[in-house]
């Protein structure tokens, strides 16, 4: 992985564990979400995990809206740039016949 990809695996598994170590363990955590608990752990360490496993979790601790909505802001942004030109579709050429 990138060096920013790896900060930012740590940095939400840092604050995964903080709010979740806040109202339960990373047993009770799984269960909720259907994980094991070795996921949850992966989580917390900064692992790579599949991401429906990461936005789960998130979900479950109410962190998932205030990164949905950054990225939502961001999308809307990238959409109000001018956009570049599109290449015009080459016209096909006409099939010539086999007829000799």
């Amino acid at each position: 992985m990138q060096k920013e990809a790896i900060q930012l695996s740590q940095a939400l598994g840092q604050l995964v564990k903080q709010i979740r170590a806040e109202s339960m363990d990373q047993s009770e955590l799984a269960v909720r979400v259907g994980l094991s608990r070795n996921t949850i752990s992966a989580i917390e360490n900064g692992k790579a995990v599949n991401s429906e496993a990461l936005f789960a979790v998130l979900a479950q601790l109410n962190l998932l809206q205030p990164i949905t909505d950054a990225v939502e802001q961001q999308l809307a942004q990238f959409n109000n740039l001018p956009q570049k030109k599109q290449r015009k579709q080459r016209k096909a050429k006409p099939e010539l016949s086999n007829d000799f």
